[in-house]
């Protein structure tokens, strides 16, 4: 097993197990465990072997798994209409980008002769040390190939479905957003030799990244629903994640990989003692816990931390080297730009988050806030502790050198400011609420433009579902206006000359024995009057 596949499994099974400390106590007065704990482990499974498989095809066939099993653990409060509707949007929504995946998997062997990873690997260096043009068509497979981990990663337009799948309890939401979405980014990095291949599907991966990075950001802002604000901060920090991978910079790729998933689960943790405690996810109805609940709200403040570009923690170095790499792209200034301006809205978002939860004044919601059972607080204080200690182990682990601000280099200070104006500004806006914290009426619609995903689902509904829906009707319409009627004007022609022969049956033997003569007769006519068969002609090739 090599080094990486090493720390993914232990990140893997390691959050498994604190996740599951974790859902005893938030799902304590709940019911179904056995179904929970299930798809809680199923999804464990599914991710190991997703790290140990070297084939393409096991790959997909994992992936596929983790969709199955995103359906069955969304839907785990089933009773629930919008439990439904999430569970179903999410799996087809998954299913787009897998799709595409399958044809590109299947198009992918006659050409390459193999889907082990490392044969893939071998054939794509040969490509290149022999100089052979790219077809058309291996561009448009490397294109299906990438549809997979977008949908995986949630990256626009397969964004949807994290969304919806904020509907399961939020301890699954632990694992999801924090190691399944990641799934996705680790394929996409194992199709490094492949990608390296075609400079278009880099582009399209930029493009797609950095597209995600912005917008979801910016939707983020406008959320009032907890979870879902850090949903869509899931999908732009993977943005940033695609655009590392586009520009060549898989180690990088690796590092903001390796710094995510952490962080990303401690705020969960903390964000899911608060929600149980305070029966509300709404951030609107929520404020003022800091003096009834400082140690979750330090426990989120170390998660966020640990996202944005903020020394010493990892993801500043992990920032850091993407903005590094963007310096050394065609177009410094704009992939510069979304990197800088990405950063600053997800620590505005976080803070966000901070200050609608534990800054303000307490509402009817938090007025009393009691304590969670120490099953919640134990894994979150382990977490907290590791996320803390996270810059210090890839240090001695070799992953960024060792100086004495961790992660310090080229890039640090534009980047460092950047955290500082989008966190600083959402901190003035939201810790002591701000009448700019509520756009005014005339900008209203913008806020709530974003708030709905800038309508993106009202705009599928008419284009996408449309079309389906109208294929779907006139396919309808063909089956029953031409295929039955066909079928049943033949069926209803055949049986009314069934009854009009039936008239001519008169019961006679004597005019059955004529019928059989004159047949007969007529017979041994055609058979005296047609030409010889020219079986000579037919046996000549065997002779």
């Amino acid at each position: 097993m090599n080094e990486p596949a090493l720390v993914a499994m232990t990140v893997i099974t390691g959050l498994h197990v604190l996740v599951q400390l974790y859902s005893i106590a938030y799902l304590e007065m709940d019911w179904g465990w056995p179904r929970f704990f299930g798809s809680l482990s199923f999804f464990e499974a599914g991710l190991c072997a997703l790290v140990l498989t070297d084939s393409l095809f096991f790959s997909y066939v994992i992936l596929e798994l983790l969709t199955f099993g995103t359906y069955l653990i969304v839907g785990t409060w089933y009773n629930q209409p919008l439990v439904v509707k999430g569970a179903r949007d999410a799996f087809l929504t998954k299913r787009i980008g897998d799709l595409i995946l399958l044809a590109g998997v299947i198009a992918l062997l006659p050409l390459t002769g193999t889907w082990n990873f490392h044969g893939l690997q071998a054939w794509a260096a040969d490509q290149i040390n022999n100089h052979n043009a790219l077809p058309p068509a291996v561009t448009l497979i490397l294109l299906a190939l990438i549809a997979g981990p977008m949908g995986k990663c949630a990256q626009i337009p397969l964004h949807l479905w994290l969304d919806e799948a904020m509907e399961s309890p939020l301890p699954s939401t632990v694992l999801r957003n924090s190691v399944v979405v990641v799934g996705g980014a680790w394929v996409l990095l194992r199709l490094e030799p492949l990608i390296e291949l075609s400079p278009l599907v880099q582009s399209v991966l930029v493009i797609v990244g950095g597209t995600t990075a912005v917008v979801a950001s910016l939707i983020a802002l406008a959320q009032i629903d907890v979870k879902r604000a850090l949903s869509f901060l899931v999908s732009s920090w993977l943005g940033l994640l695609f655009v590392a991978v586009g520009l060549g910079g898989f180690s990088v790729a690796e590092h903001l990989m390796l710094v995510y998933p952490l962080p990303m689960a401690l705020m969960l943790m903390a964000i899911g003692a608060i929600v149980l405690t305070n029966i509300t996810q709404d951030l609107t109805q929520l404020g003022g816990l800091w003096s009834k609940r400082p140690l979750m709200g330090l426990a989120f403040l170390t998660g966020a931390a640990g996202l944005m570009a903020l020394p010493p923690f990892g993801g500043f170095a992990a920032l850091r080297e993407l903005l590094e790499l963007t310096a050394a792209s065609s177009s410094p200034a704009v992939l510069g730009g979304v990197v800088l301006i990405t950063n600053a809205l997800i620590s505005a978002g976080l803070i966000r988050v901070f200050g609608l939860i534990w800054g303000g004044r307490p509402s009817i919601f938090t007025t009393r806030s009691p304590e969670v059972l120490w099953l919640m607080a134990l894994p979150t204080l382990v977490l907290m502790g590791l996320v803390l200690h996270l810059p210090q182990l890839l240090v001695i682990n070799g992953v960024f050198a060792l100086s004495p601000l961790p992660g310090w280099g080229p890039q640090a200070l534009p980047l460092l400011l950047s955290t500082l104006v989008g966190g600083g500004l959402s901190a003035v806006f939201y810790l002591r609420p701000h009448p700019l914290a509520h756009l005014p009426a005339a900008l209203g619609g913008l806020q709530d433009w974003l708030a709905h995903d800038l309508q993106t689902e009202r705009f599928y509904h008419r284009t996408v579902v449309w079309l389906v829906v109208s294929l779907a009707r006139l396919s309808a319409w063909a089956d029953h206006r031409l295929i039955e009627g066909f079928s049943g004007a033949s069926g209803s022609a055949a049986l009314a000359g069934a009854r009009r022969l039936s008239l001519t049956t008169s019961g006679r033997s004597q005019a059955y024995a004529l019928s059989l003569v004159l047949g007969v007769l007529l017979m041994a006519i055609w058979l005296l009057v047609a030409p010889p068969f020219p079986s000579a002609h037919l046996l000549r090739p065997f002779s």
